[in-house]
């Protein structure tokens, strides 16, 4: 007869709860399902249609809009349970969760519309709803007194019928271009765009449009393929179950979950546009682009361009409120960001081929940009992918 010490704990049954199908939520929470044997059961619930928990199960994870008689059934189930994100606008009440880091979020897209060289932004969001609004309050503290226009257009949940356009509509009419718009959902992107390109305007000439979710069959199919920043979905998933066999083993958090950083912006059509209204600093930033890989004295560019050292750095100062040193920094981790997350380059290679001298310097620049190393970006970036 088996001892009791080598006897295994029965198989945790888990419940998997979504308003709405988010596959890789689904990858992450079954990653960590696979590591503990857990048995699991998906449902993916549409208001008033989901089929009945069942009893005998030990823990819940569930994604819920502000659906109050989704919040209040899975609430009268008196289970564990963690929250994946804040869509429930709170129906949840003080509910474990694992959150995004939106405000991080808005950050990034707003650096990346800002290096592209855009004084005049739109941003689209749904004021009821909080990421929306966390992400447009990142983008605009981010965007500050760096832009010359920025305008705010709240809507509703829907963009489906034309008529609900007409603030978009309005608004991309009377603001000057070229225009960047940003707002935190795909789907409302495309809707976006399209009003844009019924008004005859071009994208990205005219308007570049930059989203969030980065969901690739939305994005890639797009009237103009549409960049979007990349969310780590996959390790939100696996995170909350972590978090979940904590709180069933009565180990719960001591401190809150530091929220999911984005993993960077996936660049298509829609923003691939650089607009710099000086010839000279259009020309050395071309110039930096193409030669990231290596060692790039700043007097080597200014030499390239055909103006002093200092003439052109004044003149990056004037345009890109920046200096060389920072654009040649800047363009040399975006390289590296690119390369972490869809490649398996060994690390010395990526820093060498980013034009870093060592890769303990590429270690540390990295670390100090991005608050991880780059081994843990790249792990953290694998769990995005499908594998």
């Amino acid at each position: 007869m088996p001892s009791s010490k080598n006897r295994r704990s029965p198989a945790k049954t888990i419940a998997v709860f979504l308003s709405w199908h988010e596959p890789r939520i689904l990858k992450g929470i079954a990653r960590f399902a696979r590591e503990r044997n857990w048995v699991i059961l998906f449902d993916n619930a549409q208001p008033k249609s989901w089929s009945p928990i069942p009893k005998k199960v030990d823990g819940l994870l569930c994604l819920i809009g502000p659906d109050r008689a989704a919040a209040r059934y899975l609430l009268n189930l008196k289970l564990p349970m963690v929250a994946l994100c804040n869509s429930d606008e709170g129906l949840l009440g003080e509910q474990l969760r694992i959150l995004q880091d939106d405000t991080a979020c808005g950050q990034m897209a707003a650096e990346h519309l800002l290096s592209l060289g855009f004084e005049n932004f739109l941003t689209v969001g749904k004021k009821n709803r909080t990421f929306f609004r966390d992400r447009i309050l990142g983008f605009t503290e981010t965007i500050g007194q760096r832009a010359k226009v920025i305008e705010q257009v709240w809507i509703g949940e829907s963009l489906a019928q034309n008529s609900l356009r007409g603030p978009i509509e309005a608004a991309i009419r009377k603001l000057p271009k070229p225009l960047a718009i940003f707002s935190p959902s795909d789907v409302t992107c495309v809707h976006v765009m399209q009003c844009a390109l019924e008004l005859g305007l071009k994208v990205p000439e005219d308007v570049a449009i930059l989203s969030t979710n980065n969901d690739e069959l939305i994005c890639d199919f797009s009237p103009v393929p549409l960049s979007s920043i990349r969310l780590n979905f996959t390790q939100m998933g696996f995170e909350a179950a972590a978090l979940l066999d904590r709180v069933m083993r009565g180990q719960g958090p001591k401190k809150n979950i530091p929220p999911i950083s984005p993993v960077g912006v996936v660049s298509r059509q829609s923003t691939q546009i650089m607009l710099v209204p000086d010839e000279l600093v259009s020309k050395a930033l071309r110039y930096i682009r193409d030669h990231l890989s290596r060692p790039l004295p700043i007097e080597e560019i200014s030499e390239h361009v055909g103006v002093s050292h200092a003439t052109l750095g004044r003149l990056f100062r004037k345009h890109l409120r920046r200096s060389i040193k920072d654009e040649i920094s800047s363009g040399r981790l975006e390289k590296a960001r690119e390369m972490l997350s869809i490649g398996n380059l060994p690390i010395h290679k990526v820093a060498a081929a980013c034009g870093f001298s060592t890769p303990n310097y590429f270690n540390h620049v990295f670390q100090r940009a991005h608050g991880v190393t780059p081994r843990k970006f790249r792990l953290a970036a694998k769990k995005v992918h499908d594998e």
